[in-house]
């Protein structure tokens, strides 16, 4: 473990800190990617300058410590209920004291469940989440430390959401989103010709769902699968061969610069603290579909997965 901080959400086999997540219910996989709490003990004066890198949209409650975004070169406070679009660019936060945060990553498909704008609208930002639901996810994320209640309240409040805001789940959004995470080298002309319809047609549904063109959903795959392997979070039997996709080093680190600015020489040297237990949540779920059998090998404490039982008289949810 790193000096100067406890992971109370589980770290890796090198002693990087990690979250906790679950899968979500049948009824809510439409929508949900993954649940997650993440609580990282340090110093009241700590200060973190990291960055965050997602693929999916998500909501996400910082709960304790004080947090900044970079917003035009200014560092900007933020508190209480967040939705982050997904992300193409490394989005850079700052935190002072103890890092404890809650919340969900975003299935595409379900994307407009959560926001009544396209995602492209919300790409490479953050909006505050006011109003009836956002008091609904201050109080799903009231208590982070019984990670249990958490998971049940944040499904509770999802399910509540899905109630008064009901959508249905784009089918084309969510195919997409099952060949960028288990095979993404394919080349999107022949995915839309599988799928019966134009490029530009394509485009226009994955561009509303996912923020971003097809294209770049497809390299942000690959790169994020080989920000895994360096990080140890490989999943079994999925991810062995993906230094494979890229043509050569120069391609490798062409791609690495584009999503987070570095080389992959200095990515395997910065602790990315906050980047790292998100990657995690990410290769979870990626193990929970492609490997469920398999613990997660890179966990000192590889809890297991139990998809949450439906509350009684639920529909399943």
């Amino acid at each position: 473990m790193m000096t100067g901080l406890i992971s109370r959400t589980g770290a890796s086999l090198d002693g990087l800190p990690l979250s906790l997540s679950r899968t979500p219910s049948d009824a809510l996989d439409p929508f949900v990617a993954r649940f997650f709490v993440t609580i990282i003990d340090r110093p009241a004066d700590a200060v973190l300058e990291d960055f965050l890198f997602h693929e999916s949209a998500y909501i996400r409650v910082p709960l304790v410590g004080v947090w900044e975004t970079l917003i035009d070169g200014q560092w900007v406070g933020y508190e209480g209920p967040m939705l982050f679009g997904a992300q193409q660019r490394r989005f850079p936060v700052r935190c002072v004291g103890p890092i404890v945060a809650a919340g969900f990553a975003i299935r595409p498909g379900g994307w407009f469940a959560f926001c009544d704008q396209p995602a492209d609208v919300m790409a490479d930002r953050l909006l505050p989440i006011g109003g009836e639901w956002g008091e609904a996810l201050r109080w799903a994320t009231a208590d982070p430390y019984d990670p249990a209640q958490t998971f049940d309240r944040m499904a509770t409040v999802v399910r509540d959401r899905l109630i008064i805001h009901p959508v249905v789940p784009d089918p084309v959004s969510a195919a997409f989103e099952r060949i960028a995470r288990i095979d993404p080298t394919r080349p999107v002309t022949a995915i839309a010709a599988e799928f019966g319809m134009s490029g530009r047609r394509l485009d226009r549904v994955v561009r509303s769902h996912f923020g971003h063109l097809p294209k770049t959903v497809m390299r942000r795959s690959r790169f994020l699968d080989m920000a895994a392997v360096m990080r140890g979070l490989a999943v079994p039997s999925a991810d062995e061969l993906a230094e494979l996709r890229f043509y050569d080093a120069s391609h490798l680190n062409r791609e690495f610069r584009e999503f987070v600015g570095m080389t992959p020489a200095q990515f395997r040297r910065t602790q990315t603290m906050l980047l790292t237990p998100s990657l995690e949540v990410r290769q979870q779920r990626k193990r929970v579909d492609l490997a469920p059998h398999v613990p997660a090998p890179w966990r000192e404490d590889p809890a297991p997965d139990h998809r949450p039982a439906a509350p009684p008289g639920s529909d399943g949810a």
